[in-house]
């Protein structure tokens, strides 16, 4: 609520000191960085993803979809594209056919004795 004299920033039409515009979860500085928002706060990429992020099936890391980064989903679950490979033979599965076995994902080849 003081005066910005110098370095402001501005965000929803609103003034801030550089210092005062931290991310709502780990209180970092915002400025000069890349963040998000949800319901009107500010997150950095970091907390945003850990808090609502969808989290990748194979390796349990979020699935941020900063920068384009491409994902699958199938039924309740998500996938990014490296992490989407047969559970045996570790074959990329993207753009092919695949079958399911419980939580796992195969390729026609090891899944035809399922």
């Amino acid at each position: 609520k003081q005066a910005i004299t110098t370095g402001g920033v501005t965000y929803r039409e609103q003034p801030w000191h550089k210092e005062c515009f931290v991310c709502t979860g780990c209180k970092k500085q915002l400025s000069g960085q890349r963040f998000t928002s949800r319901d009107e706060f500010a997150y950095c990429l970091s907390c945003f993803c850990n808090l609502y992020a969808k989290k990748c099936a194979g390796c349990t890391n979020p699935i941020s979809g900063v920068g384009g980064t491409k994902y699958i989903s199938f039924e309740e679950r998500q996938w990014h594209n490296d992490c989407f490979n047969c559970k045996k033979c570790s074959l990329s599965l993207v753009g092919r056919g695949f079958l399911t076995e419980r939580d796992d994902i195969l390729c026609p080849e090891c899944g035809k004795d399922i």
